[in-house]
């Protein structure tokens, strides 16, 4: 048993559907502890003032690891070791990996010191609309958080050689720990400390998501310490392909603290309830369409690297039709069950039913762009994979400002509704362009065998449609328990029959995702039994 789950934690994952498959089950379990999280922070704080500031004070933590981690190793870090890899061997790119992992080290460290001091000054012009109380403790929450990107920057290092290598599994459950580190920190410290535990339980999870991965990658042969130098082969080519990501995303981010600044200025509790709604719909996002995108990034890394164009195209139309087969049957379930889905994660404690349809109209508007942000990390990851992160930018820059303009203007007669639909409605213009341009490319990614795939989707989520709403009513009708079994039952039952109907239909109509999902498993199962 032992020598079986080092060999899983340790070993490589050959194929996109496998890497996927892998990842999204990861991704599974940390979202399920993510819902036991948010359950927990609902239950003992409400919608209210603490979590209000709890959720505020990630803020500025994220901007720093969003910025500068996020943008290098989207944009940069794999291509350059892939092709590193490739042409000049282990040895070189061991040294550059070394290289970046001692420049993240430094870097992190110093700016979050600096922003520890400046936070005094920093939150005040984020969340203006925060009363006395709620900036107090939002400054306290945002010193102690501000130590995590340290920790998830080293990891993330780590996390791109995974990635890179192949070593998914590793890489897939370091969330897994991130969320035990919050969830211990709710658990444990918050009854003595009260949300501040909870922010060091942040930081506990992002220090085991780092040791986690670096005890993979260090087993390779990667990730040793050294002394960083500008002249390293490969650190300035990386900063290049970095700097139009970091500018793309520092205009995301930007767009963020300013929804940030107008939600804060709404009710009491719009902040949480907006965080809330995200987390639940990132659950199938994170499971499924971020997967994809992540396991279709080394390939894509490498048949560009090669100049093999139909090798891209077919790992592009491959990620991209498995996104839409699994996210479109998960945005019709969204949208049709989001009352009661809200009502069992989250009704409990503190969190009353007038909290429950608030997170509720926010999820429906999320999920309405579920398939589209699914899309964008994979059409992205696209341009970066043949280092070209420039376009992605302009994007970004026209979808941020629709998003922020559309988000003024719908504020007033939508409150905090309008700011989920200004983000859904960018997420869709964004998805327009990216694939545009990269049809452009002559990438093939508008393929006859894309659009025949997501046909038998659409038909097999219109059949699924129908039996959730006539189940749901049904049940809501017939049947009466205390809130919590009503609701999971309004859950569970239509779900299962409107799972199982899709599969069906999409069986019936030969969806090759279908088969192709049920050879993955059978695959894994066998290569675990060697």
């Amino acid at each position: 048993m032992i020598s079986f789950f080092k060999k899983l934690w340790h070993g490589e994952t050959s194929g996109l559907t496998a890497a996927a498959f892998l990842i999204g089950g990861a991704s599974l379990v940390s979202s399920l502890l993510g819902v036991i999280r948010d359950r927990l922070l609902a239950s003992n704080f409400g919608a209210g003032v603490e979590l209000d500031a709890y959720y505020a004070a990630f803020r500025l933590p994220d901007l720093l690891f969003y910025l500068l981690i996020i943008g290098a190793f989207t944009a940069g870090f794999i291509p350059l070791f892939t092709e590193y890899a490739e042409q000049r061997g282990k040895e070189s790119v061991a040294k550059f990996t070394s290289q970046v992992f001692a420049w993240v080290g430094i870097v992190m460290i110093a700016l979050s010191t600096l922003l520890i001091f400046l936070v005094p000054w920093l939150m005040p012009l984020i969340v203006h609309g925060f009363s006395l109380e709620a900036m107090g403790l939002t400054i306290t929450l945002t010193r102690i958080m501000l130590l995590s990107p340290i920790f998830l920057g080293l990891s993330a290092v780590m996390g791109g050689v995974l990635q890179a290598t192949k070593r998914f599994f590793a890489f897939s459950f370091a969330p897994v720990l991130y969320n035990f580190g919050i969830i211990f920190g709710i658990l444990v410290l918050a009854p003595q400390m009260g949300v501040v535990g909870v922010a060091w339980g942040v930081v506990l999870g992002a220090f085991i998501h780092f040791l986690a991965q670096w005890s993979v990658a260090h087993r390779a042969g990667f990730g040793r310490l050294t002394w960083p130098s500008f002249a390293a082969e490969g650190v300035g080519r990386l900063i290049k392909l970095t700097a139009p990501r970091f500018m793309s995303l520092a205009v995301s981010q930007i767009n963020l603290v300013i929804l940030l600044s107008l939600a804060s200025s709404l009710t009491v509790g719009a902040v949480t309830v907006f965080n809330l709604a995200n987390n639940i719909q990132s659950f199938s996002l994170s499971i499924f369409g971020i997967s994809f995108a992540l396991a279709a990034f080394p390939a894509l890394s490498q048949a560009a690297s090669r100049r093999d164009d139909a090798a891209f195209s077919r790992s592009l139309n491959d990620a991209a039709r498995k996104i839409v087969f699994f996210m479109l049957p998960a945005t019709a379930l969204f949208i049709i069950l989001r009352v009661p889905i809200v009502t069992v994660i989250l009704r409990s404690g503190k969190f009353a039913s007038n909290d429950v349809h608030r997170t509720a109209d926010l999820l429906g508007w999320f999920a309405f762009s579920l398939v589209a942000q699914s899309l964008v990390p994979l059409l992205s990851r696209a341009f970066f994979a043949l280092q070209d992160a420039w376009k992605p930018f302009w994007i970004s820059i026209v979808c941020e400002a629709i998003n922020l303009a559309l988000a003024y203007w719908l504020r007033g007669p939508f409150g905090i509704s309008g700011l989920v639909i200004a983000f859904s409605v960018a997420f869709w213009i964004n998805i327009a362009f990216l694939w545009i341009l990269l049809h452009r490319k002559k990438t093939n990614l508008s393929s006859a065998d894309f659009w025949r795939s997501s046909g038998k989707t659409i038909l097999a989520t219109l059949a699924l449609i129908v039996v959730t709403i006539f189940v749901q009513r049904w049940i809501a009708a017939t049947y009466s328990f205390q809130m919590f079994w009503q609701a999971a039952f309004e859950v569970a039952i239509p779900s299962l029959l409107g799972g199982l109907i899709f599969l069906f239909v999409a069986w019936s109509v030969k969806s090759p995702e279908v088969f192709q999902f049920v050879f993955a498993v059978k695959n894994k199962l066998r290569w675990a039994r060697k």
